[in-house]
């Protein structure tokens, strides 16, 4: 008989409840090999967290090492079969079996692709991308209506035949994990358009559909010469020869950039019939009782170059279309709003995530989590000394390896989503000594139910998904100014921060928080001005705007827009330019105390480039022809205050002082990264010593870690870090 499943908020955290049990699921995913010969290590993982009192192992049915080419035994040529064709059902249950037998009351959740095998390429390669070169890619174009109708139609033969299997009842859910986890594989690689022969023909149908007529298209792309039969997908502007790369504006006039801003509006509309089409299916397929989650909307990662970081043979692109947007992950709000959705399972950001690092999820976390009735899993893909592999911010041996898995657990907990331990691609589990820290990490997350959650008024990083539209589509801005912000300054400043799209500010529960950073919002429009004002501009917060906050109405890019949105006035130098900052006044309440050498920006270069002219200057621009401009400038608004930065990302200790000057609680004065909800306090450094950490108010403290009772009633901890280490408080009231 299978379980009732239903998602319920408890303590205000969205949580599984099964048979009407709430459960902070505690899960494993064994690795999956595509090596026969490790089979072995499998069971010899699932045996070793057999003694953990696990809910859920997550796996892969059949086994990869199982099948020549991935989801081959369900789909061949155009056909989805509703069994497997070249394995037999002995051989396909024995994974799950497996794990049951090891542990008779657990869960399983399936983890899949509908991965198209070699048949469906030979049989179709005009149904594949096609790059500028010419080259065809072993990848789907997304215009493929035939892959799009077989995709969905394998996820719901997968899933009703593991639901049909004897250990189908203990079925909890799948994870569709998408071709390319969501992205457009050849964006990876740094290749935005699609040159196919459906693709034309798709791009044409759309400009058709969106001008109407070939006078409307050549008045839109100012080209008399264009017309709406003949009219070619676009070459990228960013791939031209370095002379005309370097004087591209990043920010862009309509007029400028038209041909991309379709491209990416088509691929929003084409990303989204995907989407939609597989979560239908699998719904339709797994009934109300049965999770289904999906890996992609990674908006967090927007900057991210795939190829630029995961390829030895590659180096890091100067420029390089911008994944999100290329993949056509705009529409976000409205695709996590599916009924068809769980909600979403991602890895964590692979570039700074070892001892010292943070976890940091690549899909909307926050966002999912303020919605109350979505879920939110995230890979802990922890490499470590055991396993051998030396990369991915591997954990060098026992101490790393708590610090890091302590420090993860309490990211997952303060920010209101679920992780799951992982061995990937190895046996990162094997040293004994590292399951006394699972076992205790795992009695805290089953405590964690009854523990109030609530997001603490901290600093809230504001993503427009919409943002590269007013570019030149590379995305090496939104890398500095959103992911490494995240990773270099917002996350070490002693106060809580949550990322969140630009439509959860209109959400009623939205949480007060006192810091809001908005990286890219470039265009200002009469609705966004409104909702800025009746949600945000208010009640003493500090609003921090990005370097080219407003910049654009739509159609033109202005100083004068950016003026509208900010309240700043500026000076404009339409060039490309790298931005850096350096503090220049020390009396202002967020910059007192900070070290004289405080500089930030780097050499990304981009444009064009708005100084302040007016408010408070607080750090004096590095420009060009060392020019006397402003970088960084405070003013003071009826209800609010707003800085306007020229460069980002800003450091730690600067945004410490923009948090304290909003009147947010400052947790701790040291540049660790801190983490923080209304019951959880954790730190974790690499740097070893004393630290102090102050309390909203007087609380009883436990150390999660040793269980131990630190005071009954205390508005501050002292404790001593011998790093890496991450320390772990329970805060109740006294």
């Amino acid at each position: 008989m299978r379980s009732t499943l239903q998602l319920t908020c408890v303590n205000g955290r969205t949580l599984v409840s099964i048979d009407g049990v709430p459960r902070n699921l505690a899960m494993y995913s064994p690795p999956a090999m595509g090596r026969p010969d490790f089979d072995p290590v499998w069971r010899a993982c699932v045996r070793r967290f057999a003694r953990h009192d696990l809910d859920i192992y997550l796996m892969s049915v059949p086994q990869r090492w199982e099948h020549k080419f991935t989801q081959d035994n369900f789909w061949e040529g155009d056909t989805i079969f509703a069994a497997p064709q070249h394995l037999s059902l002995e051989k396909l249950d024995e994974g799950p079996a497996f794990v049951l037998a090891q542990r008779p009351d657990a869960y399983l959740i399936i983890r899949f692709q509908a991965r198209p095998p070699q048949s469906w390429y030979d049989l179709h390669p005009e149904q594949c991308a096609v790059l500028e070169t010419g080259e065809r890619q072993r990848h789907p174009s997304l215009a493929s209506d035939l892959h799009q109708h077989l995709a969905a139609d394998y996820c719901a033969a997968y899933i009703r035949f593991c639901l049909s299997r004897p250990w189908g009842g203990r079925c909890l859910g799948f994870i569709n994990y998408h071709l390319c986890e969501g992205s457009h594989g050849p964006l990876c690689g740094g290749w935005l358009y699609d040159h196919s022969e459906i693709m034309v023909a798709r791009w044409r149908r759309f400009l058709t559909e969106r001008y109407g007529d070939d006078a409307a298209l050549r008045r839109a792309y100012g080209d008399d010469n264009l017309s709406l039969a003949t009219i070619g997908v676009p070459t990228d502007r960013l791939n031209g020869p370095r002379r005309d790369v370097a004087a591209l504006l990043y920010w862009q006039d309509e007029r400028e950039n038209r041909p991309l801003r379709d491209w990416f509006l088509l691929q929003q509309t084409l990303y989204a019939d995907l989407l939609t089409r597989q979560a239908n299916a699998s719904r339709e397929a797994g009934g109300p009782h049965c999770l289904q989650l999906h890996d992609t909307l990674k908006l967090p990662m927007q900057g991210w170059s795939n190829h630029g970081f995961f390829s030895m043979a590659d180096s890091w692109p100067i420029v390089y279309p911008e994944t999100a947007a290329g993949s056509g992950n705009m529409d976000v709000t409205a695709l996590l709003a599916l009924p068809a959705i769980d909600g979403l399972c991602t890895p964590y950001d692979y570039q700074a995530r070892g001892a010292g690092g943070i976890f940091e999820p690549e899909g909307i976390a926050d966002s999912t989590a303020l919605r109350g009735d979505k879920l939110f899993f995230v890979e802990q893909d922890i490499r470590t000394y055991a396993g051998g592999v030396r990369n991915c911010g591997m954990t060098r041996d026992l101490r790393e390896f708590a610090a890091v898995t302590w420090r993860d657990l309490a990211t997952a907990l303060t920010r209101g989503f679920m992780n799951y331990l992982t061995d990937h691609n190895a046996d990162y589990y094997s040293d004994p000594p590292m399951h006394d820290v699972v076992a205790r990490q795992l009695a805290v997350l089953k405590a964690s139910v009854h523990w109030p959650h609530a997001a603490v008024p901290g600093i809230a990083m504001i993503l427009d998904e919409r943002a590269s539209l007013e570019t030149n589509g590379s995305g090496h801005v939104m890398n500095e100014a959103i992911m490494w912000e995240q990773k270099q300054g917002i996350s070490r400043c002693g106060v809580p921060y949550r990322i969140y799209l630009w439509d959860d500010l209109a959400r009623d529960d939205f949480p007060a928080h006192r810091v809001l950073y908005f990286p890219n919002l470039y265009r200002v429009d009469d609705a966004r001005l409104a909702l800025l004002h009746e949600k945000v501009c208010r009640d003493g917060r500090v609003i921090v705007w990005g370097p080219g906050s407003g910049i654009s109405d739509g159609r033109t890019i202005s100083a004068d827009h950016a003026a509208r949105l900010t309240g700043f006035q500026f000076s404009c130098q339409r060039v490309n330019y790298p931005r850096r900052v350096q503090l220049c006044d020390f009396t202002h309440p967020i910059t007192a105390g900070l070290p004289a050498d405080t500089i930030y920006g780097g050499a990304a270069s981009y444009g064009p480039v708005l100084y302040p002219t007016d408010g408070a200057p607080l750090g004096w621009a590095w420009s060009k022809f060392g020019g006397d401009d402003v970088g960084l400038a405070l003013k003071s608004f009826a209800g609010y205050h707003a800085l306007f930065t020229t460069a980002a990302p800003l450091p730690a200790a600067l945004w410490r002082g923009i948090a304290r000057f909003a009147g947010a609680h400052i947790y701790c004065e040291e540049n660790d990264v801190l983490l923080a909800d209304s019951s959880l306090l954790a730190l974790h450094s690499l740097k070893s010593g004393p630290r102090r950490l102050a309390l909203p108010g007087p609380r009883r403290v436990t150390d999660l870690i040793t269980g131990a009772l630190v005071a009954d009633r205390t508005a501050e901890i002292r404790c001593a870090l011998d790093a890496p280490e991450t320390k772990c408080y329970l805060l109740e009231e006294a």
